[in-house]
């Protein structure tokens, strides 16, 4: 099961991985050599750990983030949202209904017919909020946040956010942060909805480090819990990861649960999960099942449930949709075997039932990453709201990534092509 990648002519940018990068074999699966920025990755060697923090954050600038693959991102999001949403709350989704319920989009012929739920429309907020203020602005952020609720409440949103989006509409509100932080008697939420929206910061940031900061920044306007911006975190990693294509399946669980260490090492991050009796690290523990569960011959859909979730806590989704990405990587025999990685991906989210509708929208966010728009079924992108506008914006985003993978300076120099495009796009 490897993240694979067509063999390309080797350039200058092999030279930005100066240790050797590999994946340690696992089975079969990990068998065939993966090509990437760091060259061949020869199985059967150790992974070699240190110093993959500052290799990641410059593979960022030079990776290949192409724009089919910041257009399977956001479409990809979108699909997992508007076909999760059939089954959002149900205990049991029997595979057989899932597969019928994809085949009626073939005959539906694609008119908008399925609306975008609360996932989408904040995520929506965050690429507009991006595009128009060229960086990050937690003031604009959570203005678009309020006002979009206020413009459409009826996209599922819950009680909680509900609560801190009146809080943001009030005039007096100086401290943007502040609702959040009040909520659950000063606890903070731990849901999944800073992860839901946060795979566009995987797109306009080329450097790890700023896609770790402005995630957990963004999940903090409504998510105060370590527990919930943590998976905002989570998300948004495993989305660039992706998005570079240089790694095997257990190479890319190796750096997150590296990565995961270190966020999960700050003391708010202890104390908040000794709190909730999840123990310390519970995002990397997670990740740890997940790669077990990847080394077996196969799992029962009952088990990744019980040990990983599907929940509409952040622990309880992020990491089950890392897996339905990973374990979807090669053909199921459950599933039917014209369906493509993507679609895989977005079914195998759908029969996990639980909080369908935002599991599949992580997990087919990573899986757009992986495999580019080419694998986004017409038939499907064209049943979904707003599938148009949604790859306009990654069109935009992939000029902002390039611009500050170049090395521009987005916040002062307004007179570039790429950034008055974008953000031009973004005020409409």
């Amino acid at each position: 099961m490897l993240l694979q990648y067509p063999p390309r002519p080797q350039s200058a940018a092999e030279a930005v991985c100066a240790s050797p990068v590999s994946c340690q074999v696992a089975d079969a699966r990990t068998a065939p050599l993966v090509r990437g920025l760091s060259g061949t990755i020869q199985s059967g060697s150790a992974l070699r750990i240190e110093g993959m923090s500052a290799v990641l954050g410059r593979l960022g600038a030079v990776g290949p983030a192409s724009l089919s693959r910041f257009r399977g991102t956001l479409t990809g999001a979108l699909l997992g949202d508007c076909l999760g949403a059939e089954f959002e709350g149900a205990e049991e989704v029997p595979l057989d209904r899932v597969i019928q319920h994809l085949g009626s989009l073939e005959e539906n012929r694609g008119d908008g017919i399925l609306q975008y739920s609360d996932d989408t429309a904040m995520t929506r907020c965050v690429v507009q909020s991006l595009l128009s203020r060229s960086d990050f602005d937690d003031m604009d952020m959570a203005r678009r946040f309020a006002e979009e609720y206020r413009r459409s409440p009826h996209r599922g949103y819950g009680a909680g956010v509900i609560r801190v989006f009146k809080k943001l509409l009030n005039p007096k509100c100086s401290d943007v942060f502040q609702p959040a932080r009040e909520q659950f008697n000063g606890k903070g939420s731990f849901g999944n909805g800073g992860a839901m929206r946060a795979a566009p910061f995987a797109l306009a940031y080329p450097d790890i480090h700023d896609v770790k900061k402005y995630a957990r920044r963004c999940a903090q306007l409504t998510h105060a819990s370590s527990l919930g911006y943590n998976g905002a975190v989570l998300q948004a990693l495993a989305v660039h990861l992706a998005l570079q294509g240089v790694m095997c399946w257990s190479e890319f669980l190796e750096v997150l649960i590296q990565e995961m260490e270190v966020v999960e090492g700050e003391q708010k991050s202890l104390s908040d999960a000794r709190e909730l009796n999840e123990g310390d690290y519970p995002f990397s523990n997670r990740l740890r099942k997940v790669k077990e569960f990847l080394q077996r011959n196969s799992v029962a859909i009952e088990e990744v449930v019980s040990e990983l979730g599907n929940g509409i806590a952040a622990l309880h989704s992020v990491p089950t949709a890392i897996f339905c990405f990973l374990h979807c990587l090669e053909p199921l025999p459950e599933l039917p075997p014209h369906y493509n990685g993507l679609q895989r991906t977005i079914a195998y989210s759908l029969a996990l039932g639980g909080d369908t509708d935002t599991i599949a929208t992580m997990a087919a966010a990573i899986a757009g990453a992986h495999y580019g728009i080419e694998q986004v079924p017409d038939d499907w992108k064209n049943c979904c709201e707003g599938f148009e506008e949604t790859e306009h914006w990654a069109e935009r985003l992939y000029d902002l990534y390039q611009f500050r993978a170049r090395g521009g300076s987005l916040m002062r120099d307004h007179n570039d092509k790429c950034l008055e495009g974008a953000a031009n796009e973004g005020a409409h």
